[in-house]
């Protein structure tokens, strides 16, 4: 006899099935059928309805086992068959084997990932029973590029079928042999079957069900619909097909048929759950009802705080409305996106989870490291694909040893050969252009040991001399034999037994398990065809996506949290569904594989029926929607973000709104207007709420156990952002600051922005590349030495004409080799990219030493210290102090050291040292006035006071500063045509390079520091008037202005230690606009947090000053 059992969700199907099973049991045996993740929950239900000895008499299947237990009795149990990678791999074979007869995946069968779409394909038509000869038929009568499409599938799978009968036979043909068996064995005489939990069932189930039917002494199936007959589609649609096909296979074995209806029971179940199940997809609008607490929306402004929100009423439903952890689940359509959410937040907040989902199994630190080490080698030792080999954690390196490794890599961009290269690593850990230390050294030699650590059991795999599949196979396994995989994952896998955390350590047993069954199927299917690193590489890869890991509940006592699709059996009294918005609920994507709904419209025509349209997913999907609402008993909650993980807008889906319509009072809760209060119910969670709600902190003061951390709390609370205590500033600067000149930029430029620098001395990681700074450090070098030449010690140079030319660009090539050979190692070991450009900035260079000859040639002031430094600075062999300037203020003392790039010095008729202090910018940056009024840019300033109040020390007669002045260190770059004539071509160049800054207004120094010729001044930034003669500029200051400008720095320099002392951290970076601020280019900004208006958090614009404003405030200030 042959029964349906039709019910909608809820109406207690799987009930009533256990219910007669058990009772059936006395008799004769039982089985019941349910789908593969419903086994476990299942087997518990029936020991629940038939006590521990029902066991004894029936037994719970799936598919997959029930075609096991035919096997026990046809015989086939032991025969071999493919592993998930096997399969791939003999795909790969029979793909190969065909690729000259294909028309339209010629190309496309050379790529190996295009052999998991071919699977997908052919577990449908094996399921669907559809032959290689007839898709081959098929193809060829429909002709043109659909038929051409089928034919190629139909080859490829012939020579696939022709190769599993050679080597092992396809899983997937297990239920169509297990029907063979069925025929010859009769194992299901007598027994009654049940089948519960489906929705549909393949041609290839189908075969077999039809056989069970007519051994079986009987056999039930449930369905979950509301009748029978159909008159329009809906979401019962599949399963009222499903159940008229049922039923002409059994009237086709003249099997007795019946068809019992049962009605939802409305005990047990809250009233408005019974109302959601029942009207959620009526066809007739029902009026709306009270919700009663039963149903709960909740609006959360991102998954995170959805996923506490969960939690918390978790929580709430465990201690005070009783229920156990077991009877809630947590569904969401796209748990992947919640997934690590989920374990983390429950965790924290104390409650016990089960992810009853699948990863990808190539993200586990087992798997990721195989794959990564073979990318590696067979990239290029690219860094995305060597950091994640190193990253696992199980290469035997420290992390430091990862960290430091990771710094000078991204450094120095290394790649390729220079990982393998035989000689050490002699690159700068700092980049180039850095003065060595011991430490430095030291760092270096450690980096690069660890390099050849890590760089010689890859180069064993990739120096693998047997290029064939089985070669390669084996010299993987060598590989993980070289780094001491084996034993090190024995080592984990006890320590985490030893911490309570037996699912994971069985993860990694089945890990290790899953990669050498691989490496076995690679070795065995492959052989000894050939097969280059790269390619087995890709293969390998896919050979692993192939399988799965799985995990059953540590405890019983715990929340089931999964994808919807695979919660719709197990009955729970409360369900949370997250992530009902409409980018995830419906969802519907195309079936696996390369079928179209064309291509199956069109094998439809030859009678060979495929399931799994579009529509066909559409109704799955809403039927989904509908079984997992009508889950629970007592409760259901739903909740969505307004805000996506990758920070997109996300909307409520169409449950939403239905569920509005379906109950009058029912209304959305939303986040902002909790104000975190569900974040009180779990003591973590709870003291950081109280961090930031008052009434939240006075709640925990009171609780036992709780005052301490309270008070930790009020004492952080009481930390204001932006400041210091007294205690940090000690502790991280110390009570003297080293203080440089760019320091004090950097200090007056955004507090934050220091602190972060010189405070935590958070380095940036920075590529080592010939960028601004490194390039301004070349152009110092070379000018440095070409300028140090005796030539430009005499009183009186002769044109630059001829010799003298060539002279000058013999020294700049001289200095440029210099550098090379002492800062940059020589040019062997750089890439040819570098090698390039470097070349390329040997012009600019020449053109910045050629400018600046020329000015010297016009000028009596002549070069007579460079890079000179306060603290220390070198006067031939003999060491001359040179303190550093310092100021003390609250306790706090800083120390003013630095370099100057020049000192040019002429000596008057009185025998005073005229001085000017020069400084090269490659930039575009010129002396500013505004900015020195608020602190900024005082450096060649503060190096001239200082040389006026202490040259006469290091030079020996009386200093009177002369000027300040930006020396454009760049080539010029210029818009003209070839028609400018050089005199144009030559004004526009000048008018370029023009230096920036302040000198002294006295007509003797102005004209010893340049002779001016008939169009005035060629260099300085001053002006001459034709008629009177008289100089012009805003670069002008008369010897007091220059005395003002000199006690406006010493301010600066106050201001700087009191707030230094003070703990002034704020983010108060200056403002002079979008193009122009201290926010465009900082490196911190992903630490920064900014926001206007907390804490001391602000922009500091800086209103234009004109030359007579800043004049006259200085005036005012003095």
């Amino acid at each position: 006899m042959f029964k349906l059992l039709l019910g909608r969700a809820g109406a207690g199907k799987t009930t009533a099935v256990l219910n007669r099973l058990c009772e059936a049991s006395q008799e004769r045996p039982q089985v019941l059928l349910v789908p593969e993740q419903m086994s476990h929950e299942t087997e518990r239900a029936l020991c629940a309805a038939g006590g521990p000895q029902i066991n004894l008499r029936a037994e719970v299947l799936s598919f997959s086992r029930l075609a096991n237990r035919i096997f026990q009795r046809a015989g086939g149990l032991g025969e071999e068959e493919l592993e998930p990678g096997g399969r791939l791999l003999l795909m790969y074979h029979a793909v190969q084997g065909v690729a000259s007869q294909l028309k339209v995946y010629g190309r496309p069968s050379r790529r190996p990932t295009f052999l998991t779409s071919l699977l997908a394909t052919a577990d449908e038509l094996k399921s669907c029973r559809v032959l290689p000869e007839l898709l081959v038929r098929a193809g060829e009568e429909a002709a043109g590029p659909e038929g051409d499409k089928l034919r190629d599938l139909g080859l490829i799978f012939g020579e696939y079928e022709a190769l599993t009968a050679q080597t092992a036979l396809d899983p997937r043909d297990r239920l169509t042999r297990a029907a063979d068996g069925l025929r010859a064995c009769r194992w299901g005489e007598g027994m009654d079957f049940w089948l519960d939990g489906f929705t549909d069932f393949t041609p290839q189930q189908g075969e077999l069900l039809r056989l069970l039917m007519a051994q079986a002494r009987s056999m039930t199936v449930t369905l979950t619909c509301d009748r029978l007959e159909e008159d329009e589609e809906g979401i019962f649609s599949p399963a009222r097909r499903t159940a008229r096909a049922l039923l002409r296979l059994a009237r086709g074995e003249g099997i007795s048929c019946e068809v019992e209806h049962l009605v939802t029971p409305a005990f047990g179940k809250a009233e408005p759950l019974v109302h959601l199940e029942r009207a959620l997809f009526a066809q007739r609008e029902p009026a709306p009802a009270s919700c009663g607490g039963a149903v709960e929306l909740f609006q959360a402004s991102t998954l995170r705080s959805e996923v506490e929100w969960t939690a918390a009423r978790i929580l709430q439903l465990v201690r005070e409305e009783g229920c156990r952890f077991r009877d809630i689940g947590v569904a969401a359509r796209s748990y992947g996106d919640y997934r690590d959410l989920v374990e983390s937040v429950f965790g924290r907040y104390g409650v016990p989870v089960f992810s009853s989902a699948m990863t990808d199994i190539l993200e586990k630190p087992v798997l990721a490291l195989v794959t990564a080490a073979l990318e590696t080698v067979a990239g290029g030792y690219r860094y995305d694909d060597v950091f994640r080999y190193l990253k696992t954690g199980l290469t035997g390196l420290s992390q430091e040893e990862v960290d430091l490794l990771e710094n000078y890599v991204l450094k120095w961009d290394i790649r390729g050969s220079r990982w393998t290269q035989g000689k050490d690593w002699t690159w700068h850990p700092k980049g180039y252009g850095m003065k060595w230390t011991e430490e430095d050294r030291a760092l270096l030699a450690l980096v690069d040991g660890v390099r050849r650590r890590v760089a010689a059991p890859l180069e064993g795999l990739r120096k693998n001399q047997d290029r064939t599949g089985r070669g390669q196979a084996v010299s993987l396994y060598t590989f993980l034999e070289d780094i001491g995989l084996p034993d090190r994952l024995k080592e984990r896998v006890d320590l985490l037994l030893r911490r309570d955390r037996p699912a994971l350590a069985e993860e990694y047993r089945q890990l290790w398990d899953i990669l050498c069954g691989g490496l076995e199927q690679c070795a065995l299917l492959l052989g000894d065809a050939p097969m280059e690193l790269e390619e087995f590489t890709l293969l390998f890869r896919l050979v692993l996506s192939q399988y799965d890991v799985g995990t059953i509940p540590v405890s019983l006592d715990r929340v089931t949290a999964g994808e919807t699709t695979r919660q719709t059996g197990h009955r729970v009294k409360v369900l949370f569904l997250l992530g009902a918005d409409d980018a995830s609920l419906p969802q519907v994507g195309t079936a696996p594989g390369l079928l179209s709904d064309d291509d199956r419209a069109l094998l439809a025509g030859y009678g060979l029926e495929l399931a799994q349209s579009q529509r066909d997913l559409l109704y799955r999907e809403m039927t989904t929607i509908y079984q997992i609402c009508a889950r629970p008993s007592q409760r259901l909650a739903v909740s969505w973000p307004v805000q996506g993980p990758d920070g997109e807008e996300r909307r409520p889906s169409f449950l939403v709104g239905r569920l509005g319509l379906l109950f009058h009072d029912l209304k959305p809760v939303r986040e902002e207007d909790c104000k975190g209060s569900f974040r009180l119910e779990a003591p973590l969670p709870a003291l950081e709420q109280a961090g930031r709600d008052r009434n939240a902190r006075r709640a925990l003061e009171k609780l036992p156990g709780y005052a301490g951390q309270v008070a930790r709390l009020d004492r952080a609370a009481a930390w204001e952002r932006g400041r210091l205590s007294r205690q940090a500033v000690d502790r991280l600067y110390g009570k003297r600051v080293a203080m440089s000149a760019s320091r004090m930029d950097n200090y007056k430029s955004c507090h934050f922005s220091y602190f972060m620098r010189y405070g935590l001395e958070a380095e940036p990681r920075k590529p080592a590349g010939f960028t601004a700074p490194e390039y301004g450090t070349f152009v110092h070098y070379v000018l440095e030495h070409v300028l140090q030449d005796e030539m430009f010690s005499q009183t009186v140079l002769p044109g630059m004409e001829g010799d003298r030319k060539k002279e000058l660009h013999r020294l700049t090539r001289e200095a440029v080799d210099r550098y090379v050979a002492e800062e940059l190692g020589g040019l062997e070991g750089q890439s040819a990219r570098f090698q390039y450009l470097f070349r390329r900035l040997l012009r600019s260079v020449q053109a910045v030493v050629d400018n600046v000859a020329e000015e010297l040639l016009t000028s009596q002031f002549k070069p007579i210290s460079f890079e000179l430094g306060f603290g220390r600075s070198k006067k031939g062999d003999k060491e001359l102090p040179l303190p550093p300037v310092e100021l003390t203020c609250n306790g706090v003392t800083i120390s003013i050291t630095g370099f100057v790039d020049r000192v040019d010095g002429w000596v008057d008729d009185s025998g005073r040292l005229n001085l000017r202090v020069v400084d090269y910018k490659t930039g575009r940056k010129s002396f500013d006035l505004t900015e020195v009024w608020n602190g900024l840019g005082l450096q060649m300033l503060l190096y001239l006071f200082t040389l006026e109040e202490r040259g006469r020390e290091l030079y020996g007669l009386p200093v009177e500063g002369a000027g300040v002045l930006y020396l454009p260190a760049r080539e010029a770059v210029i818009r003209g045509s070839r028609a400018m004539s050089d005199e144009e071509l030559r004004k526009k160049v000048d008018k370029e390079l023009v230096r920036s800054g302040l000198v002294v207004n006295d007509r003797r120094v102005l004209d010893a520091m340049e002779r001016q010729g008939e169009k005035g001044y060629r260099f300085l930034p001053l002006r001459v008037t034709k008629s009177t003669g008289q100089i012009t500029g805003e670069a002008l200051a008369s010897a007091e202005q220059l005395g003002r400008l000199g006690r406006h720095v010493q301010r600066v320099l106050e201001d700087i230690c009191r707030e230094l002392a003070g703990g002034s951290i704020a983010a108060d970076p200056f403002w002079r606009g979008p193009e122009k601020n201290a926010c465009r280019f900082c490196d911190y900004a992903a630490a920064c947090h900014f926001e206007p208006g907390r804490g001391g958090d602000c922009k500091r614009w800086l209103a234009r000053v004109s030359v007579k404003e800043f004049w006259e405030q200085l005036e005012e200030e003095t």
